[in-house]
């Protein structure tokens, strides 16, 4: 810095010398030229003052970190992104089983028809797929009751045969407890022959078609068990109070299973 000030005043000095002298302007062959000593100051002066600048630039240059191999980090910063977790769905095809251990006897005696009302006549014999779907409705029912630690419901024919007209008339009137008379389920199963009973139940229900028919039943039966405490058709199937069932079952010829199962005390 010091340096570049002493030739400011040199050049300042020698300039008004040249001026004074009046030699800053040389005839050439008829030209004026600028003094060729005075041209050699000025060049020299301006390498002078470029290299100054420079130096003075770079002491204002301030050095963050030495870019090499072993001191460069890069610290990467990812915006965070939302986990989205997708779960795996499998599904696997497993046939339809109802495995279940049979309790007590299969009902042998399984009458087609019963006392009670009969506006469109009476039912055609069971056959044997209605004979079938009985036996197995029946142990179903004692199977649900024992894996609850409960007795099995003793089969009474004629609570069967009662069952299977009301299950007769349900096809032809709709599925009711109280058609084709209006009469509620109670008092049909009295005046069966059951007068002076302490309880009674019935449940009914009613499976679409399908391969074989045992499937839609055991479905809609299973549906009556699981229903809970508060369903009438769970408490009747549980009941401490009650002893004998009869199940009714008629096939319509569309392949539905129109079935009863009456109880009494």
């Amino acid at each position: 810095m010091i340096l570049l000030v002493y030739i400011t005043r040199m050049l300042h000095s020698y300039t008004s010398y040249i001026l004074k002298r009046g030699k800053f302007l040389v005839p050439s062959r008829g030209v004026l030229r600028l003094n060729q000593k005075f041209w050699y100051v000025i060049s020299f002066v301006l390498i002078v003052l470029l290299a100054g600048c420079g130096a003075v630039q770079n002491n204002h240059i301030t050095q963050v970190q030495s870019i090499t191999a072993d001191s460069l980090n890069v610290v990467q910063h990812p915006t965070p992104t939302t986990s989205i977790s997708i779960p795996r769905q499998i599904a696997t095809p497993t046939a339809i089983t109802h495995a279940y251990q049979p309790t007590g006897a299969p009902p042998t005696t399984i009458p087609g028809s019963g006392i009670g009302p009969s506006p469109y006549g009476h039912p055609p014999a069971v056959t044997a797929e209605e004979y079938q779907l009985t036996q197995q409705l029946f142990a179903l029912i004692n199977h649900d009751r024992a894996v609850r630690g409960l007795y099995p419901f003793t089969w009474n024919a004629t609570l069967a045969g009662g069952a299977r007209l009301h299950s007769w008339n349900m096809f032809h009137c709709g599925f009711s407890h109280t058609c084709p008379d209006g009469l509620n389920q109670c008092v049909r199963i009295a005046n069966e022959g059951f007068a002076g009973f302490t309880d009674c139940g019935e449940n009914i229900g009613l499976a679409g078609p399908s391969s074989p028919p045992w499937n839609n039943v055991y479905a809609v039966q299973e549906s009556m068990i699981n229903e809970g405490s508060s369903g009438w058709h769970f408490i009747h199937l549980t009941s401490t109070t009650l002893h004998r069932i009869g199940v009714g079952i008629y096939v319509d010829a569309n392949g539905w299973v129109w079935f009863t199962e009456d109880m009494v005390s």
